[in-house]
């Protein structure tokens, strides 16, 4: 039995806890042996899980500055679990926990960013470079969109380092019968005209304000239309100052972060991100899931979920009126957008379920065990 330790930071529950909380419901508890090491504030929000096989540690992780004592008691654990694989998630653990793992010095180290974009612009070069370095700490890298797998293996990283292994959801969770009305109403939002959703921290790489600028376009064609942002962070003044600016108090609703926010997406007609980089978005392949039409940026994994014509459509990263054209298309044709959103749900099943996911990832932990 391979004992496998899993850690990441975040500073909200979002796509890493997603990805985690995956791998810890799909992996084969006879064959592998978890501990989960996560800050205590991210265990709050731990569904209940299977405990067979399973040890959960709230350690004070932060985002990449570690104190002596976190790094020996990550030291101890690793040694006195004997643990074979450091499984890494997030760059803010990435970048500590490698140096960590490599100075316990008994463990095979695995690393899935989700991203390799940060959002000081200025310091993207330099985060590259570090990575490269780390790069040779690490046994394997794995990309969770192909794009980003060339992106690195650009910076020297031998492409036998690097694999990729797009997010898988369970779509077990997508098959109860959901009730629309009934979300809107709970949102406070008007059953029977259009409701255009993203879901999103509201910070800079989600782009939030470009939502809002192609609504602004999107209403003037359709001013019954509803929009809703899910999610909270730096921009929500920003963004409560834009909708006053554009007159849209009564069409855009800020509707903060909320548990569970896959269900809310089945109430919408129309999913969007506008984000100016992603990996494997999981907002995405849930509107998918709950045959939902996509518009999204051309962004990293992004053209690689979404088939452009086929499950929804894809505009450049930043054109606001390409965005808002191909949301208005699809309100203008709800028949196309209704097959869409079946195309797209048959798609997320082909490409990106769970178990798929979890069989690739199982079979790297064995190829990396082994090696």
């Amino acid at each position: 039995m391979l004992k496998i330790l899993l850690i990441y930071y975040e500073p909200r529950p979002s796509g890493q806890t997603t990805h985690v909380l995956s791998l810890i419901q799909g992996l084969d508890r006879q064959n592998y042996h978890l501990t989960l090491a996560l800050p205590p504030h991210l265990q709050q929000s731990l569904p209940r899980l299977n405990r067979a096989n399973l040890d959960i540690i709230p350690l004070p992780i932060r985002k990449l500055i570690w104190g002596p004592g976190l790094i020996r008691s990550l030291i101890r654990l690793i040694r006195r679990h004997k643990i074979d694989i450091v499984h890494v998630h997030s760059q803010e653990a990435g970048l500590p926990m490698r140096l960590v793992a490599w100075l316990a010095g008994t463990a095979k180290i695995i690393y899935t960013p989700q991203t390799i974009d940060i959002r000081r612009a200025n310091w993207q070069g330099v985060y590259l470079q570090i990575e490269r370095m780390l790069a040779h700490l690490t046994d394997l890298i794995i990309s969770v969109n192909e794009f980003d797998r060339k992106r690195l293996i650009s910076l020297s990283i031998s492409a036998n380092k690097v694999v990729t292994i797009p997010n898988g959801i369970d779509l077990t969770r997508f098959d109860a019968l959901i009730n629309p009305s009934h979300i809107r109403e709970d949102l406070g939002l008007l059953a029977g005209r259009p409701l255009i959703m993203q879901v999103g921290r509201l910070s800079p790489q989600k782009k939030p304000l470009a939502f809002l600028k192609g609504a602004a376009v999107v209403a003037r064609r359709y001013p019954e239309a509803q929009f809703a942002l899910i999610g909270e962070g730096p921009l929500q003044a920003a963004l409560v100052q834009q909708i006053q600016a554009l007159g849209l108090q009564e069409q855009v609703h800020l509707l903060g972060w909320r548990d569970q926010a896959f269900k809310l997406l089945a109430a919408a007609d129309i999913v969007t991100l506008t984000s100016q980089w992603e990996g494997t978005p999981y907002a995405l392949l849930e509107a998918m899931a709950w045959s939902r039409p996509i518009v999204t940026t051309a962004a990293n994994g992004c053209s690689e979920v979404v088939n452009h014509g086929v499950t929804g459509y894809l505009a450049p990263v930043g054109d606001i009126d390409a965005w808002a054209d191909a949301v208005i298309n699809l309100l203008d044709d709800p028949a196309k957008a209704a097959t869409m959103g079946q195309q797209g749900r048959y798609r997320v099943e082909q490409c990106f379920s769970l178990e798929q996911m979890i069989r690739q990832i199982e079979s790297v932990y064995e190829q990396v065990a082994n090696h």
